[in-house]
């Protein structure tokens, strides 16, 4: 009697008790019910404003239109829950009130160390000429802004994370340029930490096993990267989109304030060369960085 109770229910608890894939997420994402559809191993999620695609497998997804690299790769019927508590902290839930917020740039480089360099073209200046550019708009709008360096100063990575630690602010953005083996290689894309004990993205980036102060930040710091990368992409130029990236650089360790660093292009790529070589391609990737930054203290 009690295995034809059991097998009569059987169809109301696989209705009732088990859900659908990416269900959970949903909730975890603060997204209605109905927001899931999946089809080809790739669950799309849909509501309160935003977009979100986990393509099974892998760690590339994109939210709200930029490419963004979990820490976890997507299962078939869930994102880890991890990242996904981290998108709904970053991505869907208000942005913190700063009335004013600090911002602390900080221009790659310096000094002696000029970085990587094709011709004229060297990452220290450019790094500080797009810093000036985004500190002019960000004063304009109210902020509160520092600088790492004067153009012709150096500081150790100790150094600036002191600084930063001194007196932390409401976001620490780290500019540099990219260069690679490969000249076809292009496009913009923005660092933050991973969540702890997670591998970075880029080759040999393996996790730590202690947890790292920048981790306190990370909330914060993916909806600020989010927000820069997907300013950065509007530039104009049509920048290819590297995506938000994970990494465990120095400055986003142990600066205690969330922190984000971005490659603004590749200065051996002809097309990217060309935007980072201009007084006038500077001064644009500096408003896009600005704009991002702004985009990241809006509720």
């Amino acid at each position: 009697m009690a295995r034809r109770t059991l097998l009569a229910l059987l169809p109301l608890l696989l209705l009732f008790g088990c859900a659908r894939p990416y269900e959970r997420t949903a909730k975890t994402l603060g997204l209605p019910k109905d927001a899931v559809s999946a089809a080809e191993g790739r669950a799309v999620l849909e509501g309160n404003g935003h977009r979100f695609e986990f393509p099974a497998g892998i760690r590339v997804a994109t939210v709200d239109g930029t490419r963004y690299y979990l820490n976890h790769a997507a299962g078939q019927d869930e994102l880890a829950e991890a990242d996904a508590m981290l998108l709904r902290a970053a991505v869907v839930d208000p942005a913190p009130l700063r009335p004013r917020p600090a911002i602390l740039l900080d221009p790659g480089h310096g000094g002696k160390d000029i970085g990587c360099s094709v011709g004229k073209n060297a990452e220290h200046a450019i790094a500080h000429d797009v810093a000036l550019a985004a500190q002019a708009l960000l004063q304009a709008a109210g902020c509160d802004v520092r600088l790492t360096r004067a153009a012709d100063q150096g500081p150790t990575l100790q150094e600036r994370v002191d600084l930063a630690a001194a007196n932390p602010p409401d976001a620490y953005v780290s500019i540099h340029v990219n260069a690679a083996a490969n000249p076809e290689a292009r496009g913009v894309e923005v660092y933050t930490l991973p969540l702890p004990g997670c591998d970075g993205t880029n080759a040999n980036a393996k996790a730590w096993e202690t947890p790292l102060p920048g981790q306190a930040h990370l909330p914060q710091a993916t909806r600020l990267a989010l927000c820069v990368q997907r300013a950065l992409l509007r530039a104009p130029g049509n920048p290819e989109d590297r995506g938000v990236r994970h990494a465990h650089f120095k400055v986003l360790r142990d600066v205690p304030a969330p922190a984000i660093l971005i490659e603004t292009g590749f200065v051996t790529n002809a097309g990217d060369r060309a935007r980072l070589a201009s007084p006038e391609g500077r001064r644009t990737l500096g408003f896009a960085i600005a704009l991002g930054v702004l985009d990241a203290f809006r509720r």
